[in-house]
């Protein structure tokens, strides 16, 4: 739903419809950049291609690229976080003479915008969510289209109402209106989350929704596909399709789905697992992402010189302290990272609570001085982990299905084993007994008092200057009193420059 995923401090009453395509994603991501000023401290083009802790310094040295004039460069910084996000870089497939198709190739997130799909013959390669959304927009002007789905999908019926001018009027003049849905919309969804736990109310709810979703497919499909269509795994054991208009699609007289996988590839088309054999102009891979490889292809190096997806694979998959601190990396935070994904909700959420979780755990204790050097203990890092996939080993993320969740090890790397509640609730108040904090100075408490007076209105800064001063001159001994004063007040009025 639209209201819930966007920013919870950037609320937009102008949403046209409650699920809203990118172009109005898009524009509403541009107006929260322009809105807070964030543009002039984005350096777009620029990829970053490794880090590496340095002890002597305290410092991450970080990796550039510049993509448009092809120098490499570095810097180094004290905090290092990565928010590159983990539906972002394409899974690597690989088939059987694919280097010798002759025609147009490539992923569905790097889709070349250059080729023109009209009256052409079009391979789609898989049936996520990705191929669901490319195979009925494709459909519209190519003249043939061919889907290559080895499994099917839970699809569900696909609501959207238009916002009426009413609705827009009372989300933007009754703000609280527009929370209120927000939080509704969110509770509903975190309620969805129980299907997919073997309780005896998740086991109820999740055969009633897999009864509705057969009811839908087979209400939209001829009765030649519900076969290949209607799962034969549990509900969620997949994500789960809000159909956009893919089983419509296969109505169509030219399109074709074919439940196989791919034998080879021809200088002229694709030979499928069973022999057949078809020619294409197109070839769209919608094979999905490297979910469970986080932070690829980037190289990062940590304390003991061991570099992070090698410490990952002696630990048999991404591991992360609350998905956020890996230990042997100092100062280092991944956002979105290993089982921060919500079961049914937004992962705008989960991002919001991560970012606040940084910053209460990093970021304020470097500033205040509280600590040099912040690393969570493994210990720390290993019992969340395992207490973590002790939750998840019983849910239908683990079921007899192929998906993303579940990495190369066997491990599910990417769900969190609960409702989206429970992340805010796990990260709200920073434990400091899973951490290691070094450094730093004694006197940390007066750099948080002063943090907190820079943040604070004018009235508030006067009143804590003159209760500095009472308590300085109500405390015994004029000569020291004086020279406590002295010395908080500079600290206090500091606040004001």
């Amino acid at each position: 739903m639209s209201h819930l995923y966007s920013f919870s401090f950037n609320p937009n009453p102008n949403w046209s419809k409650q699920l809203c395509e990118q172009p109005e994603i898009l524009k509403y991501m541009e107006d929260t950049v322009d809105k807070f000023d964030i543009r002039k401290h984005v350096h777009p083009s620029v990829l970053c291609t490794g880090a590496k802790w340095h002890n002597e310094l305290g410092k991450w040295e970080v990796n550039l690229e510049d993509l448009e004039s092809g120098i490499e460069y570095s810097r180094y910084a004290t905090i290092f976080v990565s928010a590159v996000g983990a539906i972002s870089f394409p899974r690597d497939v690989k088939f059987p003479g694919m280097e010798n198709f002759k025609g147009h190739m490539f992923h569905t997130a790097r889709w070349d915008h250059s080729v023109s799909y009209a009256n052409k013959r079009v391979a789609v390669i898989g049936n996520g969510c990705s191929a669901a959304q490319v195979v009925p927009a494709v459909a519209e002007k190519a003249a043939f289209v061919k889907q290559y789905a080895r499994s099917g999908q839970w699809f569900h019926a696909r609501p959207n109402r238009y916002y009426t001018e009413l609705d827009k009027f009372m989300f933007k003049w009754m703000p609280l209106w527009a929370r209120l849905l927000r939080l509704k919309i969110f509770l509903d969804a975190d309620e969805e989350t129980t299907t997919y736990f073997p309780t005896t109310k998740g086991v109820k709810m999740r055969a009633q929704v897999e009864s509705e979703s057969k009811k839908y497919i087979k209400s939209k499909t001829p009765e030649k596909f519900w076969n290949h269509i209607i799962p034969k795994f549990p509900l969620g054991c997949k994500r789960r399709m809000f159909d956009p208009g893919y089983l419509d699609a296969l109505n169509r007289h030219n399109v074709e789905l074919l439940p196989e996988g791919i034998q080879e590839m021809t200088e002229t088309g694709i030979v499928s697992a069973s022999g057949e054999q078809d020619d294409f102009d197109i070839i769209v891979l919608a094979t999905g992402f490297q979910v469970s490889e986080f932070l690829t292809p980037m190289h990062i190096t940590g304390a003991d010189g061991r570099a992070l997806h090698k410490q990952w694979r002696e630990c048999r998959g991404a591991q992360a302290y609350l998905g956020t601190y890996v230990h042997n990396f100092p100062n280092l935070a991944i956002l979105f990272g290993p089982n921060t994904f919500p079961a049914n909700n937004s992962a705008l959420f989960a991002c919001e609570m991560q970012v606040d979780f940084a910053v209460k755990s990093l970021f304020t204790p470097l500033l205040d001085r509280r600590a040099d050097i912040i690393e969570v203990k493994q210990t720390a890092e290993n019992f969340t982990t395992n207490a973590i996939h002790r939750e998840l080993s019983n849910t239908v993320f683990s079921g007899d299905c192929s998906n993303w969740y579940i990495g190369k090890f066997g491990r599910n790397a990417a769900s969190w084993p609960g409702p989206a509640r429970s992340y805010w609730a796990a990260t709200y108040f920073p434990d400091w007994s899973a951490f290691n904090l070094i450094g730093g100075s004694r006197l940390w408490p007066l750099y948080t008092f002063r943090r907190w007076l820079l943040n604070s209105g004018l009235l508030t800064k006067a009143l804590s200057i003159l209760g500095i001063a009472a308590a300085a001159a109500l405390s015994g001994g004029r000569e020291v009193s004086i020279a406590r004063l002295a010395g908080l007040k500079a600290m206090a009025t500091s606040a004001f420059v």
